[in-house]
């Protein structure tokens, strides 16, 4: 696919808009057998998504295919798509993640996996940040819908990214999204999970705050999420601690005579 020359091409795009569309592009270039995906392919993967992020999905691959053929009309109607039901997210262990930032070859891809995860950002958020965002208070970031949010961190943490970020000039994470895809590929297929994408690692950050019995409330903040609802689907994954729950809650409570 013709990714590079097209990311090159558009104009009036915000930088996240941009982002969004090579992340789309990328993945679809992961599932084509062939240089250029077919109009099966394409079907094929967006299917896969949800309404919430059917549109972005849609609007990358259109204005991608306008771009290699001109005049060409987009191969489908929109009431060929109604978006997947939601899913429980997928997501990976935080001893896997642990794992991927000691199989790390250097600095920049270690901090790339343990900053990622321990933000629990969106990729789109983690290439926008700056030195002068980062203070003990949190990280602040770009949010979906181009509003600012502040990341919390840990005291622990803001040592270790400060430290990272001194003395660069704009991102501290710089290089284009395929870089961070195909980082992250390598080394969750080093460590036996070759299907690691960038957002699983938000999903386990959300996952493990949630084990960590952070208030549903707090990691809707954390995450950065609208609607309560869309941070509540994390509770089907949780829900093995639903019996220890009902365990302390049957010994408290009175015997039934």
């Amino acid at each position: 696919m013709r990714i590079r020359e097209f990311i090159k091409s558009i104009d009036g795009l915000s930088v996240n808009t941009r982002i969004n569309y090579e992340r789309t592009l990328w993945q679809l270039n992961s599932v084509s057998k062939d240089a250029e995906p077919t109009n099966e392919e394409i079907y094929g993967f967006l299917t896969r998504y949800q309404a919430t992020s059917l549109h972005r999905h849609k609007a990358a691959i259109k204005a991608y295919l306008e771009f290699t053929n001109p005049g060409v009309a987009f191969p489908f109607n929109r009431r060929q798509f109604t978006g997947v039901r939601q899913k429980i997210p997928r997501y990976v262990p935080v001893k896997v993640v642990h794992e991927m930032i000691a199989a790390a070859e250097n600095e920049e891809e270690r901090m790339f996996v343990r900053t990622l995860f321990t933000l629990g950002c969106r990729i789109t958020e983690l290439m926008g940040i700056e030195e002068k965002d980062i203070s003990e208070s949190g990280v602040k970031v770009l949010a979906k819908g181009g509003h600012y949010i502040l990341k919390v961190i840990t005291k622990d943490f803001y040592p270790v990214i400060s430290d990272y970020a001194a003395g660069k000039k704009g991102a501290i994470f710089p290089r284009p999204y395929n870089f961070y895809y195909l980082t992250l590929k390598k080394l969750s297929k080093a460590v036996g999970h070759p299907e690691v994408s960038p957002h699983m690692l938000r999903h386990a950050r959300a996952v493990d705050l949630l084990r960590k019995k952070m208030p549903l409330a707090f990691v809707q903040q954390f995450l950065g999420h609208v609607n309560i609802n869309t941070t509540a689907i994390y509770l089907q994954i949780t829900g093995g601690e639903l019996g220890e729950i009902l365990e302390e809650v049957e010994a408290n409570g009175p015997e039934i005579s």
